[in-house]
């Protein structure tokens, strides 16, 4: 999900061990903005994510949201999570029009028809519990309700451990692009898209 800050998901690629029952998924307020940008920051060592940290990154999880976003909160209400949906003909990360291209061929709408998940991440400290999955399917639910084509993209960096994940949720690979952000060894950014079947 990149440009140098990088996109994709740090959540709880893997098998759950926990139970996402115990958490809410809730439409984001404004004053969530500085907890998110708190767990960015301080997760930021292990997890990679975003691949650069932006110097303010509450403002940079403020930018996205432009059709809908939505946090995780704990049983205690503390907020542990966060997904954004945008609308597709505003996001290029880097790439012009290449990346709404393959995702619109791949899912056989126009880019006006299809909707990016980003910024999807989840606190170190809830991982592996369900806690991403619930938030991916919030807002795959949100766009598919309103007849837009679920789509995304991940720069597989460090590895492709979460690219593994979105695979194995059923999104397919629409192409893999390269930005004028790249930098010298660093993976294709990789589009996905999330086909019928696949739900």
């Amino acid at each position: 999900m990149p440009g140098p800050s990088g996109r994709g998901a740090a959540d709880d690629a893997g098998s759950p061990t926990g139970g996402a029952a115990s958490y809410r998924v809730r439409p984001r307020r404004p004053g969530d903005l500085a907890a998110l940008g708190d767990i960015l920051r301080r997760d930021h060592p292990r997890s990679r994510y975003p691949y650069v940290l932006p110097d303010d990154p509450a403002a940079w999880v403020a930018e996205t949201g432009d059709l809908a976003a939505f946090v995780a909160t704990d049983a205690a209400g503390d907020v542990v999570g966060h997904v954004a949906v945008e609308a597709a003909p505003r996001v290029d990360h880097g790439t012009g029009p290449a990346l709404q291209e393959a995702w619109s061929r791949a899912a056989g709408r126009p880019p006006q028809e299809c909707a990016v998940v980003s910024r999807l991440f989840v606190s170190a400290d809830h991982r592996r519990a369900g806690v991403g999955a619930r938030l991916l399917e919030r807002a795959v639910g949100w766009a598919e309700g309103r007849g837009l084509a679920p789509c995304l993209d991940v720069l597989p960096l460090p590895d492709d451990a979460v690219l593994r994940w979105y695979e194995r949720l059923g999104w397919v690979r629409a192409g893999e692009l390269r930005a004028h952000w790249h930098r010298e060894g660093w993976p294709p950014l990789v589009a996905l898209v999330l086909p019928d079947a696949g739900r």
